[in-house]
């Protein structure tokens, strides 16, 4: 069973609100609003364990809970804000110090850092941001029994700004306004979801450490605390059995970037995916676009890899989906070990050629996704802001949900996967990849080019994408970056424009006829026209809809588009 209801007695819930109001440090808006609106839910919270002979887990928990209707269907919003402690370890220099992490094993070893580790208990508060949104249909058969939990990535921090109050994250006037458009597909799917939100800013954090020596660190953050997303998946298990009468029957986690990595771990750190049945408290797992790539599934011990050395380890490992995004280039100064990389997509594939030569290939996938950087546009309408213009990567998430579903439920293997580096995309080794990334049309039939550092006004970055049309008109254009000082001249360089035609030098921009030629989609005395565009759409669209990387809506919407939108003339 996965109910976790507090085992206080009659009294601990007034000493857990006592301990709540201690912790407030800033006025909160749940102040103003009627009493009743704000309630305890103590009750739903995960039992503390002790540690070295303190209690640690979760302290004090109040909920805001809203009416709301979603595509129709009427809905509650549960927004919770949840203090406690948690057990962990932190450096007091090197790189990433300010991590305040559950499992040294991974985070500072595979980041370079070699400092003296410190054992502390961090205590987390939602007076700083530590909040998690539960949203779920009021109607019980409107549910199809299962939970999502999702964990955003780093850059997150109460102190500066980007991580609200628990209680202002609920606007009234756009009630989903928070809520991404792939929590949208799992609410659409009949899932209920759990929204969590945590301290991850990269250098600092709103996390207090007490060592175990009684030293305090301050500014502490929680991004690799897995335990911390676990226990908030329990407090909303416990909500759902008490709301629709059943506990949910699969729990599964998305986290992109920062919240992708601790999803890993979830995987990866032996005895931490347990619940208290014996079976799998996370049933599955998508990982989307891992930050830096990590964390890598390597542990040595007196010079030996020991990670998934038993098939008793390698079968407790759940079905897990990496998704590499292949526009973000990124790396890192970091001091790594040889094993490590600090190019980000090198260990992104490095992370799946580890675990199928572990034996792990047969529950791990990993989707190299062409045409986008880091960030997914899954708070943008139609993925644009400005010159930035990401793909709609909720278009194949659409998809990837319902494959691991399936993965899960059924025992139905998603497809290989798929990567242009030939150890992971060429099956057969015959120096041909078969299982090249995947390519939604706007890639696989291309009428101009996505590239990053889209804005000349700096609105833009690496991880966001811009659009270049082929127009046949004029240079090539510069990207954000502009140019770079040389003395008295200015010199184009490699990467400071956009390279439309991947020739290495910036020249003129193509027609669609000429792309297409350059590319294979054309032959050299065909041309550029509606019913070439139209085919070439529904090539791509059978393949990814056969694969089911995206579902019939998904390509519906393509084939519908590739009839009626404007066309460039050549």
């Amino acid at each position: 069973m996965r109910m976790y209801l507090s085992l206080f007695s009659s009294w601990m819930p007034c000493l857990a609100m006592l301990v709540w109001l201690a912790a407030v440090s800033s006025p909160l808006r749940a102040a103003d609003l009627p009493p009743d609106s704000v309630v305890s839910c103590d009750e739903f919270m995960v039992p503390q364990v002790e540690m070295n002979g303190k209690m640690v887990g979760q302290e004090a928990c109040r909920m805001i809970e809203t009416d709301v209707t979603f595509q129709g269907k009427k809905m509650k919003r549960i927004d919770m804000g949840v203090s406690g402690t948690l057990d962990g370890y932190t450096t007091k220099k090197g790189r990433i110090f300010f991590y305040f992490s559950s499992h040294t094993e991974f985070v500072f070893p595979q980041r370079g850092n070699t400092h003296p580790i410190y054992h502390g208990i961090g205590r987390y508060s939602a007076s700083s941001g530590s909040s998690m949104t539960v949203l779920y249909p009021l109607e019980p058969n409107a549910w199809n029994g299962k939970l999502w939990v999702t964990a955003h990535g780093a850059g997150r921090s109460f102190a500066r700004g980007n991580l609200k109050l628990w209680d202002q994250n609920l606007d009234p006037a756009d009630p989903f306004g928070d809520i991404s458009k792939y929590e949208k597909l799992m609410l659409e799917k009949g899932y209920a979801v759990a929204k969590t939100r945590r301290s991850t800013v990269r250098n600092g954090g709103d996390i207090t450490v007490t060592l175990d020596d009684g030293t305090v660190l301050r500014d502490r953050n929680v991004s690799d605390q897995p335990p911390l997303i676990m226990q908030f998946a329990k407090l909303a298990e416990n909500i759902l059995q008490d709301r629709l009468g059943r506990e949910p029957s699969r729990t599964y986690w998305y986290g992109h970037s920062g919240g992708a990595r601790p999803g890993r771990i979830v995987n990866y750190q032996p005895g931490l995916n347990v619940d208290e049945d014996g079976g799998p408290v996370i049933d599955g797992i998508i990982a989307d676009d891992s930050g830096a790539g990590l964390w890598l599934p390597v542990v040595y011990k007196d010079g030996k890899d020991i990670l998934f050395a038993t098939e008793q380890d390698r079968e407790r490992f759940v079905p897990q989906i990496d998704i590499s995004h292949l526009l973000y280039i990124n790396e890192t100064p970091d001091d790594s070990p040889d094993w490590v990389s600090n190019n980000f997509l090198a260990n992104k594939r490095m992370n799946a050629k580890i675990l199928r030569d572990k034996g792990l290939g047969d529950r791990h996938r990993v989707y190299e996704i062409a045409g986008i950087s880091h960030s997914g546009g899954e708070y943008l309408p139609e993925g644009k802001q400005g010159d930035i213009e990401i793909l709609d990567m909720s278009r194949i998430m659409d998809g990837l949900i319902d494959l691991l579903d399936n993965w899960v439920e059924n025992g139905v293997a998603p497809p290989p996967s798929k990567s242009d580096w030939a150890e992971l995309g060429d099956l057969d080794q015959d120096g041909v990849v078969e299982h090249g990334p995947v390519s939604l049309p706007e890639v696989a039939c291309p009428l101009g080019v996505y590239h990053i550092f889209p804005s000349s006004r700096g609105t833009g970055g690496q991880g966001t994408t811009g659009f270049v049309p082929f127009s046949g008109e004029g240079l090539e254009p510069e990207d954000g970056r502009g140019n770079v000082s040389a003395g008295p001249t200015v010199v184009n360089v490699v990467h400071n424009f956009v390279d439309m035609n991947r020739n290495g030098y910036r020249d003129f921009r193509e027609t669609v006829t000429q792309a297409w030629v350059r590319v294979g989609l054309l032959e050299p005395n065909e041309r550029f026209d509606r019913e070439r565009y139209r085919a070439c759409v529904r090539g791509a669209v059978n393949q990814l809809k056969g694969e089911g990387f995206i579902t019939s809506p998904v390509a519906d919407f393509y084939l519908n588009q590739s009839a009626t939108m404007p066309l460039p003339a050549r």
